[in-house]
Formats: C-alpha cells, structure tokens, sequence
C-alpha cells in the first residue's frame, strides 16, 4: 500500500485550492502511486508530489505533466497556472513595495494599495463622493472603463478613509493585507468617516461563494474585537468591499454560484443595521448586521451582471458611482504630488508631455504610472527629467516591453488571437493615423523622441491625432471563438481598454512602439480593409433587421466565404451570420434561376412539338391533295 499524502497546510488560499484541485484530479484517476504516476508523466515523482503540496507554485511543465497523466484538460490546467502564477507575482511584488522604505513614488502599471494610500493623489473630489453616496446607501457600485483606476480608487482612498490599514488587517487574518503603512500621510487634509470600520476586502476569483464566506468571517472578527477594545471605538457600519466584479463573469463559470453570491450581496446590504449583544459580536450574524456593501465592477461587464440580476441593479438604483479618465488638473496632482513627498520635483517639460499625451489616451493613467517608476530610477539628483523620460523610452519602451512580455508567453493558437485582435484595432490607424501619410511624427514627438519631418510637436497634434482612427470597436466584433479569453489577457497586460459596448487600444502609439504589430498592419492593409467593409456591412444588415437586399452576392460573396474557410478573415459572430445568410440568399437565387431555366426549357420543348405537330398536320393534308 502506498503511504498517505501528508494533509495540505490549513488555511485558505488560491495556491493551497490549486494544490487541492490537483488531489482531487489524482483522485478521480483512481489515486495512483506517485511512482506509476510519475511513468506516465515522464517526470519525477518528488516533483509530482511537491506540485501538489501547496507549498509553492509548480512549474508550468510539471503542472501540465500532472494532469495529462490524471487525464485532465491540459489547456483548462494551463490557463489556471497562469493566472495563479500572475496573482502571486503580484501579491510578491506588493509585498516588497510594502518592505521598501526608500521605493519609488509610484506604484507602476500595478493598482495602488493601502500600503500606496500616501502617494495616491488627484482623486480626492471623486473619493469624497464614493464616501458621501456610502453613508447614504448600503449598496454602492463603482464602475468604470478598464485602466480608469477603480481598485486604485477603492484600496488606497476609500479603505484608508474607513481606517483600515494592512497591518491591522494582516493581524486578522485578512488575505489581502500587505504592508504596514497604517494610512495616508495627510490624513487631516481629508475627512475621513470613521476610525476602525470593520471593513473587509474580497475579489471573486473562480470560487466567489467561499471568497464571501471568509470575508464574512475577517468581518466578524474584526467587530469582536472593536467591541472588546473600548480605546478603539467603531463608527458607522461594517464595509464590505468587493473588488474586480467583473471575475464574476471572467472567471466564475458556474452560473448558479454567480447568482448565489450576487443574491448573497444584496441581502447583505438590506440587512437592518442593528448592534449584536455583548460577547457575541464575533458570529457570523454580527458582521450581517447593518453591513454597507462596495462592488467595483468593470463597465463592460456591469450591463451584463444587471441584467443577470435584477435585484443587484433594483438595489445600487442611484448608487452608481463612475469613475473615468483623469482630467488635466486630477493628472497634474498624481504626478507632482508623490515626487514632492520624496523630496523630488518634476521637470516642467516632462510634466507637459505626460499630460499632453496621457489626458486624451484611454489606458493613460497606468502608461503614466510605469513611464515614472521608470523615469524615477533615471532621475537626475532629486528631478524627474523628460531626458530620464526618454532614456527609458517613454510610453513606447513600457508598451513595447509588455506587449512582448505578453506576447512570449503565448500558445501558438493564442498568438494567432492576438494578432487577429490586434490587426481589427489597429485597421483604421492604417488610414489617416500614426501608420498612415504624415501621421506617424506626432506619435514620435509626443512620446518624446523630439521633432521630426512632418510632425511639429504641438499639444494638440499629440493630443488629438485623426479623429477619424480614434473610433473604438464595438466589442460585439470580438466573440469569436477563444477571442473573449484573449482579450481579458490584453486588458489585464494594460494593452486594451474595454468600456461597456467597445474596444479600443490603451494607446494609439502601440503600433508605432512595438515593431511586431506595425508589421502585422502593413502585412494585413488589404485584410484590414475587407474586414472593415464586411464589419460595416454586417452592422448595417443587422441593424435595418436583416434586410435580405443587403446580402452580399456574387465573386465578393464567393472569396469572402473562401478567405474566411481558410483562415485568412477572422469574422464575428454577427459577420459569419452575415456571410451565412447571404450564402444561404445566394443558393436560393440559385435554385430560382434553375427553376427559371428549365421552366423555359419546358416551354420551349412544348412549343416545339405543338410547331412539329402543326407542321405535320400541313404535311398530311398536302399529300392528301
């Protein structure tokens, strides 16, 4: 017999729900010896073993080895490593901003924390109206465009303004302490609205059921000990606040558990605000009572999730806090703020190209954020200088980096996704844009690489551009097989913005900064145009309802279904409608024409042989005279 597995270690977390999933596949392949397992695997069986003691993260190599020898879906497991391997990443990297004393003032592309509360500036009029529609309503939904800075928003301004602080919440137990940074350094410059809120902070991942259930229990934690520490009292009701709703939808694929939670939400909030007895604050019951709920959800997903759950959008009806792009004055303070609390100022011509550039890009605000952190370890004494700027390669070098670094952990069929993304996004920029006649200096120029032929610099050359190629995409031409999964990975990377019904890129000097999509846009100009006139001409079918008279007929027909066959066109869901429809238009115009044809050729055979019977009839009566 073989020995026992060692049980995993207790507590909760996604590595410790990874390395029980693997057991759980182990087991339904009939628990085999880790040595036979390991023959199958052609991997070794400590490695094996390791992998699923949850410990540490296994390689992605022995993570797939694993489970083709348990007879599990490799491109399931693949997609759950990395996006486990991406949360750690981030929770490490958190954590040593947290650890680093002298660290740089701004966080980079990641979203501030709590631990950032005090570098977190520009958002202070929109904060105050989060806080002020909270104390009014028990449910409050912050939503807004991807990039816009919502979870910067809710963890550094609203959790520091509760006074909660990851030291506090590290103490309880709370999964998502990070730091000891008890909250912002000018604290008395804001109201806050209360002083020890038990306050708890959760994202739904795959699993938003449990993810609530251990939310409530940090919440009843932290009202047992509010109650049992007179020196801290409790003002205002328990907060919960869950970030990144849209996982709901992303990463949840139980549609019965996403209604659970959302059901769960509600109830939450309608919960009548009453005090539990002495001694009993700690049960789950007391963290219900009277509890505020925040959801920040992206607006693409938001729509969705209301019209999945009518209760959820009955119950945040005037609750509905959004958040979009930065104005001009908001970016000002959020870069010349954080550098003067560490002793640094930001040179005016930097100050102007960021803002210039970055006030009229979707993805702007975390572009600024990673070109200073960049810029930060290039300044010069105690100044952030557009020289240090441009030695970093300004927005296109972080672009560029990312959307290789993205690029290179791809599967091949990945891969063709992304490009087939990225060639629809970027097709109008071929005309009138950074890639067309006279329009690729002002990128250059605005990105710091000093004037050039053509482009003369202007803020509002850089700002501006052709209108015409800023249009986004209705985000209804990505649903393709796969191509949704693929675009969450580009909004995650910070490469795509998606807002509520459309897609655009986070920044239009991507095809200029990364030299891999400008050659897919030159090398797919003539795809980039059918794809445009097959996109108008679907959307206009679709929206005059289907008008028969629009179909396509004819050689276009007949190359478009053939370049689509062959892989060439990547069509929508509402374009492959399209072309099957007038496929379908065209056999029936076909079968008509048949008709026709033998309809005459049948009218023409009975006329002849009335003329041949009319003609020997003359012939008879002849010979009989």
């Amino acid at each position: 017999m073989p020995r026992r597995e060692s049980p995993l270690d207790p507590g909760d977390g996604s590595l410790l729900r990874f390395a029980g999933d693997l057991r759980a596949l182990r087991e339904r392949a009939g628990s085999p010896p880790y040595r036979q397992l390991a023959l199958r695997a052609h991997c070794s069986a400590a490695s094996l073993s390791v992998a699923a003691g949850g410990r540490r993260l296994p390689s992605l190599a022995v993570t797939l080895a694993y489970v083709q020898a348990c007879g599990g879906d490799v491109r399931e497991w693949r997609h759950r490593w990395q996006l486990l391997a991406a949360e750690l990443a981030a929770d490490a990297a958190a954590r040593r901003r947290a650890l680093d004393v002298g660290r740089a003032p701004y966080p980079g592309a990641a979203a501030f924390e709590a631990v950032d509360a005090d570098r977190f500036f520009g958002r202070e009029a929109l904060l105050d109206r989060l806080v002020s529609v909270l104390a009014e309503r028990r449910l409050v939904i912050v939503t807004g465009p991807s990039g816009a800075g919502k979870s910067s928003l809710v963890r550094a301004g609203l959790l520091t303004r509760l006074g909660w602080s990851p030291a506090v919440a590290a103490a309880a137990g709370d999964g998502n302490g990070d730091g000891n940074r008890d909250g912002p350094g000018d604290g008395a410059e804001r109201p806050r609205t209360g002083d020890g809120v038990p306050v708890a902070l959760l994202t739904p991942g795959e699993r938003p059921m449990e993810a609530y259930a251990l939310a409530l229990a940090r919440l009843g934690q932290s009202a047992a000990r509010a109650t049992r520490d007179p020196s801290g009292p409790t003002t205002g009701d328990p907060v919960l606040v869950v970030d990144q709703g849209e996982q709901l939808r992303t990463r949840c694929r139980d549609a019965a558990e996403r209604v659970r939670f959302l059901d769960a939400l509600v109830a939450l909030a309608a919960c009548a605000p009453e005090r539990p007895p002495a001694g009993q604050a700690g049960q789950a019951g007391a963290a219900q009572a009277g509890c505020r709920v925040v959801l920040v959800i992206r607006s693409d997903q938001s729509g969705p999730l209301f019209a999945e759950h009518p209760g959820l959008a009955e119950a945040a009806r005037h609750a509905v806090v959004p958040v979009g792009r930065p104005a001009p004055v908001e970016l000002r303070r959020a870069i010349t703020e954080p550098a003067l609390r560490a002793g640094c100022t930001v040179e005016g011509a930097l100050l102007a190209v960021l803002i210039s550039t970055a006030a009229y890009q979707p993805g702007g605000l975390s572009l600024v954020s990673a070109a200073l952190a960049a810029t930060w370890r290039r300044r010069s004494g105690n100044a952030l200088t557009l020289a240090g700027f441009q030695a970093t390669g300004g927005f296109e070098g972080a672009l560029a980096r990312a959307a290789e670094a993205l690029y290179d952990g791809l599967e091949i069929a990945d891969r063709m996704l992304v490009r087939t993304v990225f060639v629809r996004l970027g097709a109008e920029l071929l005309d009138g844009g950074p890639l067309g006649a006279g329009g690729g200096t002002a990128a250059a120029v605005a990105l710091g690489g000093g004037p050039t032929a053509g482009g003369d610099g202007t803020a509002g050359e850089v700002a501006g551009g052709d209108e015409g190629a800023r249009t986004p995409l209705w985000r209804a031409e990505f649903d393709g097989p796969g191509v949704p999964e693929v675009l969450e990975r580009l909004v995650r990377a910070r490469l795509v913005v998606v807002d509520r019904d459309t897609v655009e890129l986070s920044h239009y000097a991507l095809p200029q900064a990364w030299p891999r999509l400008r050659g897919w846009l030159v090398e797919g100009r003539g795809t980039s145009s059918e794809l445009r006139g097959l996109a108008a001409a679907a959307r206009g079918w679709a929206g005059a309802g289907r008008d028969p008279e629009l179909l396509y007929r004819g050689a276009r027909l007949e190359q478009l279904m053939r370049r689509v066959a062959d892989g060439e066109l990547a069509a929508t869901g509402i374009e492959r409608a399209f072309l099957a429809a007038s496929a379908r238009a065209a056999a029936a115009d076909r079968r008509r024409a048949q008709r026709q044809q033998l309809t005459v050729a049948g009218v023409a055979a009975a006329s002849g042989a009335l003329l041949a019977l009319a003609g020997g009839s003359r012939i008879r009566r002849a010979w009989r005279w």
